[in-house]
């Protein structure tokens, strides 16, 4: 009885190691009020030029009147930003692509405040400048798993969990059915 405790307890443990893998990174905002100043709707910008980290989708972007005097190429309709305290932007790193994949391949919904300007090309003859976001709440807008963002050898090692978990949960559930109709 003891041995059949022990393999019980095993598999409920593997059952929330491979559930926990599939819960959502953070819960996906559906929500639609774009109409909010400086609620942005935006997804990761990739050029090969000098450019901005973010293009708005969606949203207005409200920049004060502090910031339009002192610089007065910015616009208040811009629809490129840099983005501060955002940690999908600032953790990513070409040696692990989970987190290039995390941030290129999802929209994200973003709250914060233009804090400032940067200057995304300079040269001699003429300068650009982008609003500086920065952020004070972000979430995805749809579901992305955790296991996803794990290093490539942990996530080898949870498909493997699961290449081992359905085929061992589904003989064992045909076993027992079978020994349950016999009796």
């Amino acid at each position: 009885m003891t041995r059949n405790k022990t393999f019980n307890f095993l598999w409920i443990i593997l059952m929330f190691v491979l559930l926990f893998g599939l819960l959502p990174v953070t819960i996906p905002d559906l929500s639609d009020n774009f109409k909010n100043p400086n609620v942005l709707l935006i997804n990761r910008q990739e050029c090969g030029c000098p450019c901005a980290e973010g293009v708005i989708k969606k949203g207005k972007l409200i920049i004060s009147q502090e910031i339009l005097d002192k610089y007065p190429k910015l616009r208040d309709n811009h629809f490129e930003i840099t983005l501060t305290n955002f940690s999908p932007y600032n953790d990513i790193s070409n040696d692990k692509p989970e987190t290039f994949d995390f941030a290129n391949f999802n929209s994200f919904k973003v709250t914060g405040q233009v804090i400032g300007v940067d200057t995304i090309l300079c040269n001699p003859n003429n300068y650009e400048i982008v609003p500086k976001f920065q952020v004070t709440d972000w979430k995805l807008t749809r579901y992305y798993p955790k296991f996803l963002k794990f290093s490539s050898p942990i996530m080898l090692l949870y498909l493997g969990l699961w290449c081992v978990a359905l085929p061992t949960l589904t003989i064992t559930t045909i076993y027992k059915a079978k020994r349950k109709r016999k009796n």
